[in-house]
C-alpha cells in the first residue's frame, strides 16, 4: 500500500497551461498540480516511484510518449483540436479520460479534471488492493507449503528447528526460542526449553532447562492463559502486569532484547502444547543488529506478524501432536510389522535358498580356476620382477662403489622372498660383511649372474614366462566373464534399481528369471521352455513380476517328475498382457483349487514352504489391477494365467508385496 503522500494524484501540465486562465480549473484539486516541459514530463513518467498521474495533454506537450513505469496509474485529459486528438483513443484506450477543445469552457474543464483525478486515484487504489491481495495470497500459499512441510517432517529436532526458522523468516526476527509443554510424574506442567536461534549470537551454546508453568514469566503466562503477548519493549512493561521480563540473559551475554512476540502453540484440540518466542523484529531479515543501532533496526511486531505467526504456531502444534500420535501408533504396530516382515522374509528366503544353490554351483567352477590362475600369474610376475632387479643391477656398471653395494643389498632382499633362493641369499648376505668393497661387488656380480642362469633354466626366458602368464590371465578372464554374466542375470532378476512402477521389458525379466532357475531345473531333470512374444516394454513393477514368475516356475518344477516340462509364455491379447506358466506335473486336486491363494496354505512337506508364495503373487498382480487364475491341464499338470492391462496406471499405494 502507498504512503498517504504517495497516493495523492499528481497532475502534470505544460508551463503555458499553468500560466493561462484555464489553470484556475485546477484550483482545489485533491492532487498536486505541477508544470513542466516535454523532457521533464518524460522523466516524470519514467520515475520508478509509483503514484497516480493525470496528464493535461495540450499542444505544448503533444508528441510525448505516454508510457509509465510499473506501479503507476495514468489518466490523460486532452486539450487538443479534434483533428489532433483523432487517434488518441486508439493509442491510449481506457487511460484517456476526456478530450476537450483548447478554448473550451473552463467550468467543463474543471469538472473533467476532477473526474480524471478521481479516476486516477480510484485506479491506484484498485492497483494497491490488487497488490495487497496478491501479497496475502502469496502468504497463504507459503503457509500452505509450510503446513505440508511440517506434516511431512518426522524428526523432532529438525521439526522444531524448521518451525523456529520459518517463524523468524516470516517476522524478520533476530532471535527466537521454543518451549515444549510437558508433565512431570505428579502431573504438574512445565515448559522445556528445547530450541534457540540467534543471528547476533550464532555460536551461543543451547542449554536445555525446564521452568514451571507460571504467569510470572512471559512463556509461562502464555502457556497458562493461551493468549499471545506482543511487547514493543520488554524493559518498559506495565508494572501492573502479572508477568515480568528477566534480564539475566542480556546481562550474561551482552545481548539487548527489545521487542518480543510470545505465542501459544495450540493443536487441533485447542490445547497448548508449547510456546514460541520471537525476539527483536528487524526492519529487514538481512539487517545486522549491533549495540549501537538497536533503536534504528529493531521495530515492534505488528498485527500482521501476530496473525501469521499464530497460524504458523497452530500448524506447528498440530504437526508436533501428529508426530507424537504417529510415534505411538508406530510403537503399537511394531510387533505386527515385525511378524509380518518375518513371514514374508521366510518365503523369500525359501526361494533364495533354491537360487543360492544354483548360483553357487554355476559360479564355483569358474571361480576356482580363475582364483588358481590369478595366484599363478601373481607368482610368475613376482619372479619376473626379481629377475629384472638382478638384471638391472648387472647392467649398471658406473657409480660409486658404496651406492652399487647398497643397491645390491636391496636386490638381495627381493631375492630372499623366493623360497628357492632364500638359503643362498642368506649365505651371500652373511659373507658380504667380511669382504672389502671391491670383493663385495665381485661376489654380488657372480651371485646375480648365477641367479639369472638358474631361473632361466628353471622357468625359461622372461619372454616365455610372460607369455605363459598372459595365457593364464586370459583363461582367468573367461572365468570372470562367466561369473559376471551370472551376476548380471541375478541383478536383472532382482532389478534393485527398478523397484518403482515404470515401463520395463517384461520378457527380458522373465529370461533372466529362467536363467537363474536353470540349474534347479537341470538337477531335477525338468526342461524349461519359453515363448516370449511381447513386442514392446510395458508399465509394471519389474522386480515384483520377476518374483511372481519365480514363485510359479519354482512350484511347477517341484510338481514335475524327472523328464517333465515347464513352459512360460507371454503375449498381448485384447488390451491385456498375458503371462502363462504351464507344467505337466502332478497337478492340484479339485479340493485344493479354491485354497491355493490363501496365506499359509501349502501342500509341500513341513519345512519345504511357508504357503505365502502364491498369496504374495496374488497381491502383486492385484497391484497391477490384474487377475491371476489357475486351471488343470489335460491329462496332467496346471496352467497359471496372469492378465493385467497393457497400459496399466501406477497404483496409489505400492507397499503390498514390496518386501
Amino acid at each position: 500500500m502507498h504512503a498517504p503522500d504517495e497516493s495523492r494524484p499528481l497532475v502534470l501540465c505544460s508551463r503555458s497551461f499553468a500560466e493561462s486562465p484555464l489553470a484556475a480549473a485546477g484550483a482545489g484539486l485533491p492532487g498536486e498540480l505541477r508544470a513542466l516541459d516535454r523532457a521533464e514530463l518524460e522523466r516524470a513518467l519514467s520515475n520508478r516511484r509509483g503514484r497516480p498521474l493525470v496528464v493535461l495533454l495540450d499542444e505544448a506537450l503533444q508528441g510525448t510518449e505516454l508510457r509509465v513505469a510499473p506501479g503507476h496509474t495514468l489518466r490523460v485529459l486532452a486539450l487538443l483540436p479534434a483533428p489532433a486528438a483523432a487517434n488518441l483513443r486508439e493509442r491510449l484506450g481506457d487511460a484517456l479520460s476526456f478530450i476537450l477543445p483548447p478554448d473550451g469552457d473552463p467550468q467543463a474543464l474543471a469538472v473533467a479534471l476532477r473526474c480524471a483525478v478521481r479516476e486516477a486515484a480510484a485506479a491506484d487504489r484498485c492497483f494497491a488492493l490488487e497488490h495487497e491481495r496478491r501479497r496475502l495470497a502469496g502468504e497463504i500459499t507459503k503457509l500452505n507449503r509450510i503446513g505440508i512441510a511440517l506434516s511431512a517432517e518426522r524428526d523432532p529436532e529438525r521439526l522444531l528447528n524448521f518451525i523456529l526458522t520459518t517463524a523468524r523468516d516470516f517476522t524478520s526476527s533476530d532471535a527466537g526460542s521454543l518451549y515444549i509443554l510437558e508433565r512431570d510424574d505428579e502431573g504438574q506442567g512445565r515448559l522445556r526449553f528445547t530450541s534457540s536461534q540467534n543471528d547476533s549470537l550464532p555460536d551461543l551454546e543451547l542449554v536445555k532447562f525446564a521452568i514451571p508453568v507460571s504467569k510470572s514469566t512471559l512463556a509461562g503466562y502464555v502457556a497458562a492463559t493461551g493468549e499471545p503477548l506482543n511487547i514493543p519493549n520488554v524493559y518498559e512493561l506495565d508494572p501492573r502486569a502479572e508477568f515480568s521480563f528477566s534480564p539475566a540473559f542480556d546481562q550474561r551475554t551482552g545481548y539487548r532484547t527489545r521487542s518480543m512476540l510470545v505465542l501459544p502453540m495450540k493443536n487441533q484440540e485447542d490445547r497448548v502444547i508449547g510456546v514460541l518466542q520471537l525476539i527483536n523484529r528487524k526492519t529487514s531479515r538481512a539487517a545486522e543488529l549491533r549495540a549501537g543501532n538497536i533503536d534504528e533496526v529493531v521495530i515492534p511486531y505488528d498485527d500482521q506478524s501476530l496473525e501469521l505467526t499464530l497460524s504458523l504456531a497452530s500448524q506447528a502444534a498440530v504437526s508436533l501432536t501428529n508426530n507424537q500420535l504417529y510415534d505411538t501408533v508406530k510403537e503399537q504396530l511394531h510387533e505386527l510389522k515385525t511378524s509380518q516382515a518375518q513371514l514374508v522374509q521366510s518365503e523369500k528366503l525359501a526361494s533364495l535358498g533354491q537360487l543360492t544353490a544354483g548360483v553357487a554351483h554355476e559360479i564355483n567352477n569358474p571361480l576356482a580356476f580363475s582364483r588358481n590362475n590369478t595366484h599363478l600369474a601373481h607368482a610368475r610376475v613376482t619372479s619376473v620382477s626379481r629377475r629384472l632387479a638382478a638384471t638391472n643391477w648387472l647392467a649398471r656398471v658406473d657409480g660409486p662403489q658404496s651406492e652399487r653395494i647398497a643397491a645390491g643389498r636391496t636386490t638381495l632382499e627381493k631375492l630372499a622372498q623366493d623360497k628357492a633362493l632364500a638359503a643362498d641369499v642368506k649365505d651371500v648376505s652373511n659373507e658380504l660383511g667380511s669382504l672389502p668393497p671391491p670383493r663385495q661387488l665381485d661376489m654380488l656380480r657372480d651371485f646375480f649372474t648365477y641367479v639369472l642362469r638358474r631361473k632361466e633354466a628353471d622357468e625359461g626366458s622372461i619372454e616365455e614366462l610372460l607369455a605363459r602368464t598372459q595365457k593364464v590371465l586370459e583363461e582367468s578372464f573367461i572365468g570372470l566373464d562367466r561369473m559376471a554374466e551370472i551376476v548380471l542375470g541375478l541383478r536383472n532378476f532382482a532389478r534393485l534399481d527398478e523397484a518403482q512402477f515404470q515401463t520395463a521389458d517384461i520378457d527380458e525379466g522373465i529370461r533372466q528369471t529362467l536363467m537363474i532357475l536353470g540349474n534347479n531345473a537341470r538337477d531335477k531333470g525338468v526342461t524349461l521352455v519359453s515363448e516370449l512374444r511381447l513386442a514392446r516394454p510395458h508399465s509394471c513393477f519389474p522386480a515384483k513380476l520377476n518374483q511372481v514368475v519365480l514363485n510359479l516356475v519354482n512350484n511347477a518344477i517341484d510338481a514335475c517328475q524327472r523328464g517333465g516340462e515347464v513352459a512360460v509364455r507371454t503375449r498381448e491379447n485384447e488390451g491385456f498382457v498375458e503371462i502363462t506358466v504351464s507344467d505337466n506335473g502332478e497337478g492340484i486336486s479339485e479340493a485344493n483349487m479354491s485354497k491355493i491363494f490363501d496365506p499359509f496354505f501349502t501342500t509341500k512337506p513341513v519345512g519345504k514352504g511357508t504357503g505365502l508364495g502364491l498369496s504374495i503373487s496374488y497381491r502383486i498382480i492385484m497391484e497391477h489391477r490384474g487377475t491371476i487364475s489357475v486351471r488343470r491341464n489335460d491329462p496332467t499338470g496346471v496352467t497359471f494365467l496372469i492378465r493385467f492391462p497393457v497400459d496399466a496406471e501406477a497404483p496409489k499405494t505400492t507397499s503390498v508385496g514390496s518386501t
